[in-house]
C-alpha cells in the first residue's frame, strides 16, 4: 500500500475516534516521532567512558578472583 493511501486511511479513522485515550496515545506517538537524533548523540558518552563505566561495574561484580 502506498504512503498516501495509508497516510488518508489514517486521517479518515482518526478524524472519527472519540476516546480520548485513544486520541492522547496518538499525541504521545507524534512527540515521540519527533525524535532528534543529532541532540540525542551529542548528549552520549564516549568510548573511553564507556570503558571506564563496565571497568567499575566489572570491578564491583561479587566473584572470587
Amino acid at each position: 500500500m502506498e504512503t498516501l493511501t495509508k497516510n488518508q486511511e489514517l486521517v479518515d479513522w482518526l478524524s472519527k475516534v472519540k476516546d480520548e485515550v485513544i486520541l492522547n496515545e496518538i499525541k504521545n506517538i507524534k512527540h515521540k516521532a519527533t525524535f532528534n537524533f543529532d541532540e540525542a548523540f551529542a548528549k552520549g558518552i564516549t568510548g573511553e567512558e564507556l570503558k571506564k563505566r563496565m571497568k567499575v561495574r566489572i570491578a564491583e561484580y561479587p566473584f572470587k578472583k
